[in-house]
Order: structure tokens, then sequence, then C-alpha cells
């Protein structure tokens, strides 16, 4: 029997094999362009993505600046917003402001008009990626005691005799007479990033946007590290105070304490 055999491989002419291999060549290289375009593509798209993000890494952050204050309205010393509470100056009778909740999260409340304004703060600041928190507000009697007495117990347990360490309280907590927390116009405000009530608060982005911007609100920093002769209470960057906008502003543009502009206003 006979076996099958392959037939012979069909020679083609030279004209079609030079057909067949200008095909092949092209097909090649359009398959070859069409993967380089993709991965063109892929890589473009990736480093369009990438580029922002490392720029975010390397760039330094936008300063919040301060606009500039070009003066308003005299300064109205009846003002109820510019009530100073103090040492030198304590309460005669308990205040009993209008209360407001400022902060859902810590049910913490200002007067009514303070609380408004801080909130409308926590917005403007969120949209800049700073988060807020308002750690105390007003206090009545009850609170301002408990407070100080703690203040004292601190120096006491430090080695501090009793006369010492009640006048070392009253520099960073003052006595529930001595305490604007009781107005609800004080207001103790840190970060979502940065709780802790110490100096450290100063060097953080929370309070570089307060320093520029609390003003346009209505809140000055109450006891200004360069105002401590004045204000009789050691610098604290967490402890503001609305004194309403116009008032703030004009206060934040002197440099000077409440202390030192309700005083000087009073010459005029």
């Amino acid at each position: 029997m006979e076996q099958n055999r392959p037939e012979p491989r069909r020679t083609l002419p030279p004209a079609q094999r030079r057909r067949r291999h200008r095909i092949r060549l092209v097909r090649n290289w359009t398959v070859f362009l069409l993967s380089c375009g993709a991965m063109m593509a892929v890589m473009t798209g990736g480093i369009l993505w990438l580029l922002p993000k490392a720029y975010a890494l390397i760039a330094p952050p936008t300063a919040f600046e301060a606009r500039e204050y070009t003066g308003g309205a005299e300064t109205d010393l009846s003002d109820a917003r510019l009530v100073l509470v103090n040492g030198n100056l304590p309460l005669t009778e308990e205040p009993t402001p209008e209360l407001a909740v400022a902060d859902e999260a810590t049910g913490v409340s200002l007067e009514a008009e303070a609380a408004a304004a801080y909130r409308q703060m926590v917005e403007a600041a969120r949209q800049d990626g700073i988060e807020l928190v308002l750690t105390a507000g007003h206090q009545d009697a009850a609170a301002r005691q408990s407070a100080y007495e703690a203040a004292v117990q601190s120096y006491r347990e430090a080695g501090s005799k009793e006369e010492a360490a009640a006048a070392k309280a009253a520099t960073v907590q003052p006595a529930p007479e001595a305490s604007e927390y009781a107005t609800g116009y004080a207001a103790d405000i840190l970060a979502a990033d940065s709780l802790e009530e110490n100096t450290g608060f100063a060097d953080t982005r929370a309070y570089e946007w307060l320093s520029a911007y609390a003003a346009e609100y209505g809140f000055i920093l109450r006891w200004p590290q360069e105002r401590q002769a004045a204000t009789g209470m050691v610098f604290e960057p967490w402890h503001w105070r609305y004194v309403g906008r116009d008032n703030a502003l004009a206060i934040r543009a002197s440099g000077l304490s409440l202390e030192e502009y309700l005083a000087l206003e009073q010459t005029k």
C-alpha cells in the first residue's frame, strides 16, 4: 500500500514573495507602533496622575496670610462684646449670656452671636483643610471653680506652697471671679490633628490659619506671647476671645492685647 506523501511545497513566484513580505512587514510595524502608543498613553496618564501628588509632597504648603485691615468705625467702649474680665477687673455678678452650641461634636457652647461666628469660621477653615475643634467655651461658676482648684493642686503637687501655688495657677487658669469663660465669649480652639493644650499648638497649620483669619470672624488671640506683662497670663495659643469682627480686626492691627487696646481707646 502506497503511503500518503505530503505534497511538495509550492514555490511562489518572486513577485508574490515580495508582496507577502511587505504585508508581514507592514503588519509587524503596525502592531509595534500600536503597542508603543498604548504604552505611551499609559505612561503619560501615570505621570499626569503622579505629578500633582509628588508636588504636594515636596512643595511647601500654601501660607495663610491675613488680609490687610483698612480701618473701620470708631470703637464703642460700651460694646458688651468688649467686656474685660481679669484679675484686676473681676466679675461683680454672675453673667447670664444667651448661649448656643458652637461645636456639635464637643457640645461646647458660646454666647449665641459668638457661637454663630465660630460655626462660620469652622466652615471656612475646613475649606482650607483645617479641622478646628472647640474644647472649652462658656463655664458656669462651679466649672470655673473646679478648673482653678485643679490648677492650684497641680502646683501644690509640684512642690509650691499654698500662696505660691495660687499665684502660679492664676497665670494659667483664672480664678472663678476673674475668668472670662463666664461671659461665653472665651473659646479654647484646637485642631483635630493637635488636641494638646500646650505652646506647641503655635507651630501648627491650624494656629497659622487662626492667626491669619480668626479676626475676620470676630476672634482675637486673648493672651499673646509678647503681651504677657499686660495680660498677666501666660501665652496660650489655643485661647481665643470673641469681640466682634470690626473690633477684632482693629485689635489685631494694633498688635496690642485686649487690656492695652481698651486702655488706649479710653484715652482718646
